[in-house]
């Protein structure tokens, strides 16, 4: 009987820009505990690994710029026709197509299937050309699944590929029995709860990326995090200081970066209890620990912030998004004073404006120039980092159903168009010179501070 073995691959990304800012396809990888656990062997090509022991060999890496985080090595491509009017290069970032085809014809016909992942879904060219060129390559099937599959199903089936809506993983074994033919029994093993990551699956990262919780009680009307996941989810506090101390070891990795949407929910029960269990073990002194997702500035107390400086966390991103009106209009998850508040906190636990940074979003609906620019003035006078970040309708959320309610979408846009890049040269909303002024002004207003010296280097 032939063997029962799958590859998994994290696809190419193909955009006008990208960043390895701690990119892991951590879903990808509890597929693979999942498959493991039910006696399926299991094979990673990620394409996007920019430590991939092979790549220096076919092209040229970019030197890390902090913490493991750094440009992707990439090739341009040929614009998809609907972006032509969208006066940027466009590109292909990851690993080269030389050494994709090489792994692939190394496997030969030893897989029965091929899983391929997805995130956002305006990268999903990069998604297809993956799935073409696993198509000439292998002669099984292959099976499209990540968000992109789950958001834009009618648009992930033009791909060629089978795709897998779920998020429960228990719906697997079935799936498989009816693609492959084979007699999977059902299981109740909780994919999130009683697995990890399959990190072993790598030979060399830079870094590691866990979850603790899964969801947000937050209804947030621009996220679609509550909508991914019907109930937040935590895992045992001992599981994830188990996760840290055995891939920091297995990987010899020094940063480990946390990317919940909502860490500080039950912080008393979870997330404090981590980090005081990071201390116990001392793993603080080996390990440098980052939470670039936003927390939740309003949850934020001294003695969480007082924990997280000495446990060595190195990075602390605030979800900030707008000033003004829209503050409430969106969900209410924060307010001015809630960031000035945070900011104080953190202060006095240790950190400085290096370590911290707010994210501010540009482009929402409704949202002023001048409602960015007092984010901006607000983080300024607190002395946080603040990062500037466009705005992009996710198909589903509260936010895009109100402005296809309203005719400002019709529902049907090619995800392409929804590219944060793209939106401006064809919303009504911002133009591109307003968001440009706007950018301008955060560089400008860094520059005064003397925070930056011409716009890039920081002081």
């Amino acid at each position: 009987m032939r063997k029962r073995k799958i590859l998994l691959v994290n696809p190419w990304i193909e955009d006008f820009a990208a960043y390895d800012f701690w990119l892991k396809p951590v879903g990808l990888l509890y597929v693979g505990s999942f498959l493991k656990s039910i006696g399926i062997e299991v094979e990673l090509i990620d394409l996007m690994n920019r430590y991939d022991p092979e790549l220096p060999l076919y092209t040229r890496v970019p030197k890390d710029k902090f913490y493991g985080t750094g440009k992707f090595p990439h090739m341009e491509i040929k614009k998809p026709e609907i972006l032509d009017f969208v006066p940027r290069k466009y590109k292909r970032y990851g690993m080269p197509e030389e050494l994709f085809r090489k792994r692939l014809r190394e496997i030969g016909k030893d897989v029965s299937a091929v899983f391929v992942t997805s995130t956002l879904t305006y990268w999903y060219p990069g998604y297809f050309d993956t799935i073409r060129v696993l198509k000439e390559e292998l002669s099984v099937p292959i099976v499209l699944g990540g968000f992109f599959a789950r958001n834009q199903p009618h648009v992930a089936k033009k791909s060629g590929a089978y795709v897998f809506t779920k998020t429960d993983l228990r719906y697997l074994p079935r799936f498989l029995n009816e693609l492959l033919g084979w007699d999977i029994p059902d299981t109740e093993i909780d994919w999130f709860t009683d697995l990890s990551p399959a990190y072993e699956l790598y030979n060399r990262v830079g870094y590691v990326v866990l979850l603790t919780t899964l969801g947000c009680p937050y209804r947030c009307t621009y996220c679609i995090a509550h909508r991914n996941w019907e109930v937040m989810k935590f895992k045992d506090p001992d599981v994830v200081v188990g996760e840290i101390e055995k891939f920091s070891e297995l990987l010899s990795v020094k940063d480990i970066v946390f990317f919940d949407d909502a860490i500080l929910i039950n912080k008393e029960r979870h997330f404090k209890v981590i980090l005081r269990k990071i201390l116990e073990k001392n793993l603080h002194k080996q390990l440098r620990f980052h939470l670039p997702n936003g927390i939740h500035a309003r949850l934020l107390d001294q003695e969480t912030a007082d924990l997280l400086f000495e446990a060595n966390f190195k990075t602390i991103k605030l979800g900030y998004e707008t000033s003004g009106k829209l503050q409430i209009a969106t969900g209410g998850k924060v307010r001015d004073e809630d960031i000035v508040r945070a900011s104080e906190i953190l202060h006095r636990a240790g950190y400085t404006r290096e370590e911290v940074m707010a994210y501010i979003m540009v482009n929402l609906p409704e949202q002023t120039t001048e409602d960015v620019k007092n984010a901006i003035d607000v983080c300024a006078s607190i002395d946080i980092d603040f990062s500037v970040n466009e705005f992009t309708p996710i198909v589903g959320t509260d936010i895009w159903i109100d402005l296809v309610n309203k005719g400002k979408l019709t529902g049907l846009e090619d995800p392409l168009l929804l590219n944060n890049t793209v939106l401006p040269y064809w919303w009504g909303n911002m133009t591109y010179e307003q968001i440009h002024e706007v950018k301008e002004y955060a560089k400008q207003k860094k520059i005064e501070l003397g925070w930056k010296k011409d716009g890039n280097k920081i002081i």
